[in-house]
């Protein structure tokens, strides 16, 4: 179970506290407006919790993946927010972030608590889940703050930026996963399996999974849809550093 707890923290609440690292290292998002969207999603993620069971039974069975899924989704147009509108823009941005918080932190906030309470309540003991819990939390913040001062101290703002993308669509490809899970998208064809390198299952695979969207072993759908969210607000930064005039245009209208 230990080991379990811990491999399961990594993967389900890493790429949280990876993504405050991201918010922090950006300018003009402050600590304090992390705070309070961190007790929010704490108090969402309660709530919604309370009604998973009745989420799960919509859509015939597929309510939890097609919420998961509307989540991230959520989270990439949160990411487009930021690159579209300029930091000055407090009410936009500060949208943009909240889409980004709720959207990756909502659905694996679930994953984890699904895990802890059903192991909570088939367990007497519970010493090696909260040991696993505390273990994991520790790994998660240590990654958490090596990230930030990499970024903040031996990067550039740019490459800052690129790195928030790279991050959002690798949470983001996981709606192709999950609408493969249902049917929605076509059956998984294989591109390659890297899983004799590093294996999804293991730490290193869901530390890069978290930071890369590593897969051992990717469908297209999940690679094309990976590339489309990675491109995407890439290429609208581009443009709007080539054609100024059109974002300021774009900055009147808002």
């Amino acid at each position: 179970m230990l080991i379990n707890t811990v491999v399961l923290f990594l993967r389900d609440t890493l790429p949280i506290f990876l993504l405050l690292s991201l918010l922090i290292a950006l300018p003009s998002v402050s600590r304090f407006s992390l705070i309070w969207r961190i007790v929010l999603l704490l108090v969402i993620a309660v709530i919604s919790y309370s009604y998973l069971g009745l989420i799960s039974q919509m859509a015939e069975g597929a309510g939890f993946e097609i919420l998961k899924s509307l989540l991230l989704v959520s989270a990439w147009i949160g990411i487009c927010v930021l690159v579209i509108c300029p930091f000055s823009k407090r009410n936009l941005n500060s949208m943009g972030i909240t889409l980004l918080m709720l959207g990756i932190g909502l659905p694996n906030s679930l994953h984890f608590m699904v895990y802890f309470v059903s192991e909570l309540s088939h367990n007497s003991d519970s010493t090696l889940l909260f040991l696993g819990t505390t273990i994991g939390l520790g790994i998660s913040i240590s990654i958490a703050i090596l990230l930030n001062i990499a970024l903040t101290h031996f990067v550039s703002q740019k490459a800052t930026f690129r790195f928030t993308t790279l991050f959002v669509a690798a949470q983001v490809a996981n709606v192709a996963l999950l609408l493969e899970q249902i049917d929605i998208f076509p059956t998984p064809h294989q591109v390659w399996d890297s899983s004799h390198f590093i294996s999804d299952k293991s730490e290193y695979g869901h530390l890069l999974n978290a930071l890369i969207g590593y897969e051992a072993t990717p469908s297209m759908s999940y690679v094309m849809l990976f590339l489309f969210t990675l491109a995407v607000p890439n290429a609208i930064a581009a443009i709007r550093k080539r054609i100024p005039a059109l974002w300021q245009q774009v900055e009147v209208i808002q």
